[in-house]
């Protein structure tokens, strides 16, 4: 399972997921998962798909 953190599409799917659920989160939540959204969605376009980092 950890070797799937590592992967970039497992951080795609993770900021998407978290985009998906923000319209049904009460309003202060909104913007912690869009953060979250953000800080997955940058960490997948900074890790190469398949790395072993």
């Amino acid at each position: 399972m950890l070797k799937r953190l590592k992967e970039a599409s497992t951080w795609a799917g993770i900021a998407a997921l978290a985009l998906s659920v923000s319209p049904f989160l009460p309003p202060p939540y909104h913007i912690c998962a869009q953060g979250v959204a953000a800080m997955a969605g940058a960490l997948a376009g900074t890790i190469k798909e398949g790395s072993a980092a």
